[in-house]
């Protein structure tokens, strides 16, 4: 069945929103108790919130919705108190039958069958395959009907109807999972949480991401299944929802990076790098454009593989070991590990990009040193030149002036010469002789 047909046939949904880079956590369970009339209950970075159904009209304008009041007939039991129990106990169920007698266990121990190949370990009337989906809602509601003679202790982990609540997980990392809520419902969610204040880094609308998936619970089945994005639950378990909101929530987160990855690497100008390379061997991109494409593809790497939950294995896997295998059922399904490997070698071949634009920022950087000091020595030589011709100036003014003062006495020596008479100057020739007179 496709994705319309099963929302028409009544199948409810399960979606993950990645809607910010992260929630402030405080601030959004207080918001959630006071507007939505729910009790979040915290674990490590996710919160689990039941809302009860119907949805109600908010208190307020800033409100689109609240949760109806928890039941309180006979017939039911506090939720709390069994999320309490459920957490202190632990999950009790298993994902196969029974070994074989032959003692042969599968080689898929502990993983959620993501094909219908293994459909030797389940009855066939439970076979999930794409022509035969899981009993719909209207027999899953007899089904449920056995449980109303059944104990506290035997209830076990469904103490309520699955058409009585829907549950929505928030994680600290900006991402949404809804369990049973109409798009329309989740919306409003949303724009709630928008409104509040709680979300830090925001994205548009635009740049959101989201997984559909549909889910049904069938008591009858041996373990749970996931099938062309379907999914199949034993039990109405809220720890069980908790193992594929995580692993749904990282896919989601990741489909986000690829994205971010996607928009970087095909954007114009990053495509324009190599071709300028091919056919002008130069890079025309300012020092500041390619500082900031250095910076965006190392904060892309970094936040996939340092500091996002999407390579992380959450807290409740330590405390709830046998919750693991449906976990990394999940995210083998959602090709997690796969996904991550793809990016990172994106990420490695844009390195020769990197690569590229250091080189050219290097070479602009010291050719611009070489010009410089290369103008610096112009300058320098010029300089000196300057100096060397001023100091010839000088020197041949300064020649010019002794000669001039020379003749000068030369002449006025002539001249005093030429007007003595005849005997001052046979006295003064005698006075010369006598050593009287010096010159």
């Amino acid at each position: 069945m496709s994705k319309v047909q099963r929302e028409k046939a009544g199948f409810k949904r399960i979606t993950a929103y990645c809607v910010a880079d992260e929630f402030k956590t405080k601030l959004l369970a207080s918001f959630l108790k006071r507007e939505h009339n729910v009790q979040p209950r915290v674990s490590d970075e996710a919160m689990y919130v039941i809302y009860y159904l119907p949805l109600l009209p908010g208190y307020g304008p800033q409100s689109n919705i609240r949760s109806s009041a928890a039941p309180t007939s006979s017939g039911s039991e506090d939720p709390s108190t069994w999320l309490s129990e459920a957490e202190e106990v632990g999950y009790q169920g298993t994902y196969f039958d029974s070994a074989p007698e032959s003692g042969v266990i599968p080689s898929q121990d502990g993983y959620m069958s993501t094909s219908p190949l293994l459909t030797g370990l389940v009855p066939p009337t439970v076979v999930l395959s794409p022509a035969e989906p899981p009993a719909g809602p209207s027999s899953l509601k007899k089904k449920q009907k056995r449980r109303k003679g059944l104990t506290s202790q035997e209830r076990g982990s469904e103490p309520l109807n699955g058409e009585d609540y829907a549950e929505v997980i928030f994680f600290a990392y900006g991402v949404v999972v809804f369990f049973g809520l109409t798009e329309q419902q989740e919306r409003g969610v949303l724009e709630d949480v928008e409104r509040a204040g709680v979300m830090r880094k925001k994205f548009g609308e635009d740049d959101w991401e989201i997984e559909e998936c549909h889910f049904a619970n069938d008591p009858n089945i041996a373990y749970p299944r996931i099938y062309n994005d379907f999914f199949t639950f034993k039990t109405h378990s809220h720890l069980l929802k908790l193992s594929v909101a995580h692993a749904l929530a990282q896919s989601t987160l990741l489909a986000h990076y690829e994205t971010h990855a996607t928009r970087i690497l095909s954007s114009p100008r990053t495509v324009s790098i190599p071709q300028q390379l091919a056919s002008t061997g130069a890079l025309l991109l300012p020092r500041k454009e390619a500082l900031r494409l250095t910076g965006r593809l190392f904060t892309l790497r970094r936040d996939v593989n340092l500091v996002s939950n999407v390579l992380d294995v959450p807290e409740l896997f330590w405390s709830e070991a046998s919750l693991k295998a449906l976990y990394d059922a999940v995210r083998e399904y959602m090709e997690i590990g796969g996904r991550v490997q793809v990016l990172n070698e994106k990420l490695a071949v844009a390195e020769d990009l990197l690569q590229a634009i250091h080189d050219h920022l290097n070479n602009n950087a010291m050719e611009r040193i070489t010009w410089i000091i290369i103008w610096l020595i112009v300058v320098a030589c010029l300089v000196e030149m300057g100096e060397v011709i001023a100091r010839l100036v000088v020197h041949a003014t300064m020649e010019g002036s002794e000669s001039a003062a020379v003749s000068t006495m030369c002449t006025n020596a002539s001249s005093a010469l030429a007007s003595l008479s005849r005997e001052e100057a046979i006295a003064l020739l005698e006075r010369i002789a006598n050593g009287g007179l010096t010159l």
